[in-house]
C-alpha cells in the first residue's frame, strides 16, 4: 500500500452513518492567578495550570477530559454527543466544577481569546518535549508563533462524517467560510495592553505563526472539494516535521518533511497509526483532517455564548440540503476573490467587499441565516444557541469591538476591566 493510501485508511477509518453523527467540542481558556498574573504552567511551590488540569481530571466523573496548552491555557475536551443540547448539559457540569476550583484557588478565567496584557516572554512554557520542539520551530518560521502557543484560546468543533464525499464537502465549505467565522466570533479586544481597534488579532496571530502548516487550505493549493482528501495528504507530506515518535512511542525530534519521515518508516516496515496521527496533528490549518473533521477557526467565545460557533458550523455542515445550497454559491467564487477575502478578514470591518462584489456584512448575514436554516432542518431546537448571538453581532459588531466600546465608557484601564 502506497503512503497516500495508508494515510487515507487512517483518515477514513471512522466513517459513520450520518444518522449517528456525533459532535465534540474542545474549549480553551486563559487563567490568571490571585495576583492577576498568568497562572504558572508547571508544577512547583504554587498552584499551577498542571495542578488545575490534574484536579479537574480527578473531578471529571467521565464528563470529558482536561489538558493544558503550551502556555498553561486549560482545555476541556467533551465527549462526543449527537446534539448541541447534550453538549450544553455536559458543558454546564464542566463549568460548575471548574468554577468551584477557580473560586477555591482564587483564580480568574479570562473572557477573551488572546492574552490582553502579558507577552510570551512573561509566560513559561509547559515542560514537555513536544512543545519545546514546537517552540523552537515557531521561533524560526515566522513572528507570532510563540504568541499562538502561549497567549491564545479557541474553541474547536469535531464532526464525524459518512463518506469521503461528505467529508470533502464539509471541509471545503468550512475553509471557504472561514472569514465569516473569524468575524462573527472575534473575541480579542486587547493585545499588548492596548486596544486592538479593528484588527482581528487572533486571526492575525495564526496568519503569522507558520506559513507551512497554518492558514486556510486554499493557501496550500486545495481549491475544490473534488479530490480534497488526496490533495490534503499530498500537501501534508511536504510540511516540515516538528516531532515524531521513537520505537517506544515517546516523542522525539525529527528532521526533514512529514512525508520523508513517514516514507522512511514505511520502507522499514515500522510505520504505525501512531506515526500517521502524529503527522496529522502537526497541521494547524483552520480546518484539518484527522479521523474526523476538526473546525478550528473560531475564537474562544464570550461567557454565555460558548456554543454559538458550535451551532453555526453544525447548521452549515451536517445537513446535505444545506451543504448543497452553500456549495451552489461558493463554488462560483474565484480563487482571487477567496484569497482577497481571507486577507481582508484581518480587519473587523463588515463594509469591506468580499466575493461577487458583496460586502462582508452581506456574506455574514447569508452564512448565518443558512446556518439557522440548517439548524431548523435538524429539528432539535438548536437555533437558540446561535440566533441571539447572531443578531447581536450583526447589530453591534463582534465582541472584540463591543468590549473596546464598553471599556471606553467605563473609563478603566485594561487590567482593571479584566479584574472587574
Amino acid at each position: 500500500m502506497g503512503i497516500i493510501n495508508r494515510i487515507r485508511s487512517v483518515i477514513l477509518s471512522k466513517t459513520i452513518d450520518s444518522k449517528h453523527r456525533t459532535i465534540g467540542v474542545e474549549e480553551e481558556c486563559i487563567i490568571y492567578d490571585k495576583k492577576n498574573r498568568r497562572l504558572s504552567v508547571n508544577q512547583g511551590t504554587k498552584f499551577s495550570a498542571a495542578d488545575l488540569s490534574s484536579t479537574m481530571n480527578e473531578k471529571s466523573n467521565n464528563n470529558g477530559s482536561y489538558s493544558i496548552e503550551p502556555g498553561g491555557q486549560l482545555e476541556w475536551s467533551s465527549l462526543p454527543f449527537s446534539n448541541i443540547h447534550d453538549i450544553k448539559y455536559s458543558m454546564e457540569i464542566h463549568k460548575k466544577t471548574l468554577n468551584k476550583v477557580i473560586k477555591k484557588e482564587k483564580l480568574k478565567i479570562l473572557d477573551y481569546s488572546v492574552e490582553p496584557v502579558f507577552e510570551p516572554n512573561d509566560i513559561s512554557l509547559i515542560n514537555q518535549l513536544k512543545y519545546q520542539l514546537m517552540d523552537k520551530n515557531m521561533a524560526k518560521v515566522d513572528t507570532l508563533g510563540r504568541w499562538m502557543m502561549r497567549n491564545t484560546a479557541s474553541i474547536q468543533i469535531n464532526y464525524d462524517f459518512e463518506s469521503e464525499r461528505e467529508l470533502e464537502e464539509m471541509v471545503f465549505i468550512a475553509d471557504c467560510l472561514q472569514p465569516v467565522s473569524s468575524y462573527l466570533f472575534s473575541n480579542a479586544p486587547f493585545w499588548k495592553n492596548k486596544l486592538v481597534l479593528n484588527q482581528n488579532i487572533r486571526y492575525l496571530i495564526w496568519e503569522k505563526t507558520d506559513k507551512y502548516r497554518c492558514r486556510n487550505l486554499i493557501d496550500h493549493g486545495i481549491i475544490e472539494p473534488k479530490g480534497l482528501v488526496n490533495n490534503y495528504i499530498k500537501y501534508m507530506l511536504d510540511v516540515p516535521g516538528i516531532f515524531g515518535f521513537d520505537k517506544e512511542g515517546e516523542i522525539c525530534s525529527v528532521s526533514g518533511t512529514l512525508g520523508e519521515r513517514l516514507q522512511y518508516l514505511q520502507k522499514n516496515n515500522c510505520l504505525r497509526d501512531l506515526d500517521i496521527n502524529g503527522a496529522l496533528h502537526q497541521i494547524f490549518t483552520n480546518v484539518r483532517l484527522k479521523n474526523l473533521i476538526e473546525v478550528r477557526g473560531a475564537d474562544r467565545p464570550p461567557f454565555g455564548f460558548e456554543l454559538a460557533p458550535v451551532a453555526f458550523w453544525t447548521g452549515l455542515l451536517t445537513i446535505e440540503e444545506i451543504r448543497e445550497e452553500a456549495l451552489s454559491t461558493i463554488l462560483n467564487w474565484s480563487i482571487e476573490e477567496r484569497l482577497n477575502w481571507n486577507s481582508n478578514a484581518l480587519y473587523l470591518d463588515d463594509s469591506i467587499i468580499g466575493p461577487e462584489g458583496e460586502s462582508y456584512f452581506y456574506w455574514n448575514k447569508w452564512a448565518g441565516n443558512l446556518a439557522l436554516k440548517g439548524l431548523g432542518k435538524r429539528g432539535l431546537g438548536e437555533e437558540t444557541y446561535f440566533c441571539d448571538y447572531f443578531d447581536n453581532v450583526l447589530s453591534d459588531g463582534p465582541f472584540s469591538l463591543q468590549k473596546q466600546k464598553d471599556l471606553a465608557e467605563q473609563n478603566k484601564t485594561i487590567l482593571e476591566a479584566i479584574i472587574a
